[in-house]
């Protein structure tokens, strides 16, 4: 994002550049308030380009003289993980979790495992194995095809299996919730018997 502002404006006019909306006016100063600002806004950016909180924010922003528009340092843990860490320690084991590898690095969980997603793992029984497919396994697949392709020639299986979508698989309905059976009870003091299913 980058600010620029026009001085020959009687307005006092502040553009701000934005990565999402293109560029955005705002006028922070000479009568002009944000509610006014907004509507001008998304009359030519068309709706949801800002909030009415957010341009108050940033009125506020530029009123105290603060024109800097880059985001300032957060507390918390940080979102961005060592990639290379993150690499280094599922190679060295393939069963780790990521709640050992949040612990060792000091990450989020859901940080570890956005990573390890964006590096290409996903986890099959309890291991992490790259998503692409090796060789080997391309190999496999084609083998698979060619032998089931040349079975069907044979014997044509393949219009004997059935299909379909979960609703076919509920063809019987079948209630759950059956209704206790009443207790049959007999003489006081005795036991009460059920008659079960």
């Amino acid at each position: 994002m980058k600010i620029t502002r026009n001085p020959i404006s009687s307005n006092n006019i502040v553009r701000v550049d934005h990565y999402r909306s293109g560029e955005a006016t705002v006028w922070p100063t000479k009568g002009k308030n944000a509610v006014q600002a907004r509507k001008k806004l998304t009359d030519v950016y068309g709706e949801g380009v800002l909030t009415v909180r957010q341009c108050q924010n940033w009125f506020a922003k530029f009123r105290s003289g603060n024109f800097d528009v880059k985001d300032a340092p957060r507390s918390g843990r940080p979102v961005e993980a060592d990639k290379d860490a993150l690499k280094a320690l599922v190679d060295a084991n393939r069963r780790i979790t990521t709640r050992e590898i949040a612990l060792r690095l000091n990450f989020s969980n859901s940080t570890v495992y956005d990573h390890l997603k964006g590096l290409g793992f996903s986890s099959k029984l309890d291991v992490w194995v790259p998503h692409v497919l090796t060789e080997r396994n391309l190999c496999r697949r084609i083998d698979v095809c060619d032998s089931l392709l040349k079975r069907h020639e044979n014997d044509p299986f393949l219009k004997r299996i059935i299909t379909g979508d979960e609703k076919g698989h509920g063809a019987k309905k079948m209630n759950r919730f059956k209704p206790f059976p009443k207790p049959i009870f007999t003489k006081k003091g005795d036991a009460v018997c059920l008659v079960g299913f």
